[in-house]
């Protein structure tokens, strides 16, 4: 069966039309996984939306080659339009002579009557109504009460490092963010700036999005300085993908995300 030029377009279009709806379903899915609340989360959403981007380019591309490849093959010859041949002329009937006409009387013009035009009474103008005054006064409209302004809060909290231990000059010793079931802490070192006095720093650890641990501290009211936070379970760490959220006065700062893996 020889397919034609035509159908090869038409399937074309289609795999384009094709592509185009996986790379839309790649695109919210990207979106989805920046709104995930756990790392694991955007992790599998990332590689289903990079499958997804992909397989939208390969059938991008086999609609190219069918589309160049219905350009390339030659289309067949228009059909020629049959021409109808014009009936033969009938044959030339033999005149009859007939008799010569009779001469009919003429006929007597009838009179027409011209209408006489009859005069129409005037219309009466109509004339506009005055449109009434209002009654009643507009009122002004009720002022809306002001509202204070909620100021965006700042972000006084940067994370600096993730390690396995704190040296005598109380630097990050180990840093990594893949450790192993052997590890007794773990240490999540950051700057921080402006803290205000009674500011509370929470800081909340998730293992495949369960919680595992939560604690918080005051931190010094300095203008500028590093400060760290451990956990030392009480048993063997997890394999995992780990998530470590800290915040101040009740707003996240940043998110800090490590992996233990199984021995």
């Amino acid at each position: 069966m020889v397919v034609g030029p035509d159908v090869l377009s038409i399937a074309a279009a289609l795999l384009a039309l094709c592509a185009l709806l996986v790379f839309l379903s790649a695109v919210l899915t990207a979106r989805r996984a920046q709104r995930a609340a756990y790392y694991s989360t955007r992790r599998q959403l990332n590689e289903t939306a990079n499958r997804r981007l992909g397989a939208s380019l390969v059938v991008f591309l086999v609609a190219g080659l069918v589309w160049l490849t219905s350009l390339l093959l030659p289309r067949p010859p228009a059909a020629a339009t049959p021409t109808t041949a014009a009936p033969p002329s009938p044959v030339a009937q033999r005149i009859v002579p007939t008799a010569a006409p009779t001469a009919l009387p003429a006929a007597t013009p009838t009179p027409t009557l011209t209408p006489t035009p009859t005069a129409m009474p005037p219309t009466a103008t109509p004339s506009p109504r005055p449109i009434p005054e209002p009654t009643s006064s507009l009122l002004p409209p009720a002022e809306p009460t002001p509202t204070p302004a909620q100021a965006a809060p700042d972000e006084r909290l940067a994370l600096l490092a993730i390690a396995s231990g704190i040296g005598a000059d109380g630097a990050p010793v180990g840093v990594t963010t893949s450790f192993s079931t052997e590890a007794k802490s773990i240490y999540i070192f950051f700057t921080y700036q402006d803290v205000p006095p009674s500011a509370l720093l929470r800081h909340a650890w998730f293992r495949d999005g369960g919680s595992v641990f939560f604690g918080s501290k005051r931190l010094p009211a300095r203008v500028r300085g590093q400060d760290h936070i451990v956990w030392s379970p009480s048993e063997r760490l997890q394999p995992g993908l780990y998530e470590v959220r800290l915040s101040l006065g009740g707003v996240l700062q940043f998110v800090a995300n490590f992996e233990v893996r199984q021995d």
